[in-house]
């Protein structure tokens, strides 16, 4: 409304921005389905959502509650190439003469549940920082000063709201909000979780080396027309490199800068 404009200003043109992103993955989601798509969060160890008749296409937008740990792994899927990750709260016990009573250990790796080249590639649009820039502003919580794949989220009414990304080393989530769910005063995740997620993985990282996130086999770039990511004709006023699998590369021109001859 022009009422929230005038009091809201830049924030308000953010959260517009924010919304429009969210279309393609409902769109996607109406594609695949919600079976299959709360059957693959399963595997990627996300319990909490098994109750089909409360579930739409809203899910992509956070209309289901889900455990922080669990959300977690999931992401750490991404980071693992597309392999699940196992979780244990309790690592080992011991007395206190430092016999170990109890040591976790984890279970051989697990097949893949996601392609490790479209785990790659959504590891690439995550630790875009170019990408974000129109939301989150060139020096935002979300850039910790060596390549990192994160989300943020917010729910309505500021009730929650979450950041969660990895680097090749860590995947770390941060849950920010009020322990009897009253509302928080125009905290979103990258003001709320974003800073407390930089502070505490740039600690963690304080001494290991930057690293890059592997790009698989079968990864290639192509140069595209930026406006409709087709392929560039001579109309095309801005172009930029962009990341396919093989085999997936647009074999269609960009239509919407055309030349016209205008008889004056």
């Amino acid at each position: 409304s022009n009422y929230g404009l005038v009091e809201r200003g830049p924030v308000l043109v953010r959260e517009a921005l924010a919304s429009s992103y969210n279309i393609p993955a409902v769109v996607a989601l109406d594609a695949v389905g919600i079976e299959p798509f709360i059957r693959l969060l399963n595997r990627l160890g996300i319990t909490t959502l098994n109750n089909l008749e409360k579930i739409g296409l809203s899910i992509t937008l956070g209309g289901g509650d889900v455990r922080l740990i669990d959300l977690t792994a999931a992401y750490a899927a991404l980071a693992n190439s597309g392999r699940p990750v196992e979780w244990s709260l309790l690592l080992s016990v011991k007395d206190r003469a430092g016999n170990t009573l109890y040591e976790w250990t984890p279970r051989p790796p697990q097949p893949y549940v996601i392609d490790p080249k479209v785990a790659w590639l959504i590891t690439d649009i995550l630790s875009d920082n170019e990408a974000r820039m129109p939301s989150f502003g060139d020096h935002s919580p979300l850039q910790i000063d060596r390549p990192a794949a994160v989300k943020t989220g917010t729910t309505t009414d500021y009730h929650d709201n979450w950041t969660v990304g990895y680097t090749p080393q860590i995947v770390v989530g941060v849950w920010v909000g009020n322990p009897d769910n009253t509302p928080m005063y125009r905290v979103s995740g990258v003001t709320g979780a974003g800073p407390i997620w930089n502070d505490f993985i740039r600690a963690v990282l304080n001494d290991q080396p930057k690293v890059s996130f592997e790009r698989p086999p079968g990864i290639v770039q192509a140069e595209v027309c930026t406006a409709s990511g087709l392929l560039p004709t001579a109309s095309c006023p801005r172009k930029r490199l962009e990341w396919f699998i093989l085999g997936t590369i647009p074999t269609a021109y960009d239509t919407i800068w055309q030349t016209f001859t205008i008889d004056t």
